[in-house]
């Protein structure tokens, strides 16, 4: 009774503080039908012109080599530090007590993929360059959340974000952006988007976050690295028959 009393009142409103109004399946769908050629041909198993030319799109936009379409942030940040591990032969992965990772997944960065997870700093603050020069063991890969929602969507400075990089660097980790809310990032940067992202080997980009897509992802970063990630994407399953909804609704979003 409590639910319906509540969606009732949601329905009520015009205004909303976070997130986007609510689109009804018919509303999205109906929009998408307008979105669409005509001639338009379907996609299958992440092959076909549209798939091709939104990852190209998208990877042009944030400065990366190529990129690789998948149905969820979750599989693709998985899979890119999965490979940065097999690379490095160092399963440890440093990030910020409140990742996504370590507390909206199941401990799956463990249990599939055997990698070990190290929490770098104040869970209520940003990750600071002391917080990360305090952790003693050897460290494969640095996630970077930008910006952190954990903690009210807080941004470190650009001065701190590429001493932590740089300092990563220099202990011969690779650097991974979990970019779920990049789009939010450059205005407060005042920085193109393909210079944010060169600062990192990876990047995980949301469509449903901000965008209003249905749902989807993308991973981005050199071609090797993203071939290795289409192998993986098949063997977490994420590698479907057809994704075009998914797929125009993350480009209308990113269009609109």
């Amino acid at each position: 009774m409590m639910e319906r009393n509540r969606q009732a009142i949601i329905r009520q409103c015009t205004r909303f503080v976070v997130n986007h109004y609510p689109v009804s399946p018919h509303d999205m769908l109906t929009a998408l039908a307008a979105f669409t050629p005509p001639d338009m041909a379907a996609d299958q198993y992440g092959g076909g012109e549209l798939i091709a030319n939104f990852e190209a799109e998208v990877a042009e936009l944030l400065g990366k080599e190529t990129a690789v379409f998948m149905p969820s942030g979750t599989m693709a940040q998985q899979i890119a530090l999965r490979i940065h591990a097999n690379r490095s032969g160092n399963k440890t992965v440093a990030f910020h007590p409140t990742c996504h990772l370590e507390l909206h997944e199941q401990s799956a960065y463990r249990e599939l993929h055997q990698l070990s997870g190290v929490l770098v700093g104040n869970p209520n603050e940003l990750m600071t360059l002391d917080d990360l020069k305090a952790v003693k063991q050897p460290v494969g890969t640095l996630l970077i959340e930008l910006p952190q929602r954990e903690i009210g969507g807080m941004l470190p400075t650009w001065e701190e974000l590429t001493d932590l990089v740089g300092y990563a660097r220099g202990q011969g980790m690779a650097v991974h952006l979990d970019g779920a809310r990049l789009w939010e990032c450059q205005p407060f940067y005042g920085r193109s988007y393909a210079e944010i992202c060169a600062l990192f080997d990876s990047v995980y980009v949301s469509f449903y976050k901000t965008l209003n897509g249905i749902t989807g992802a993308m991973l981005l970063g050199e071609a090797s690295l993203i071939a290795e990630a289409k192998v993986w994407q098949r063997r977490h399953g994420g590698n479907l028959i057809r994704m075009y909804p998914f797929v125009l609704s993350a480009k209308m979003g990113l269009d609109t």
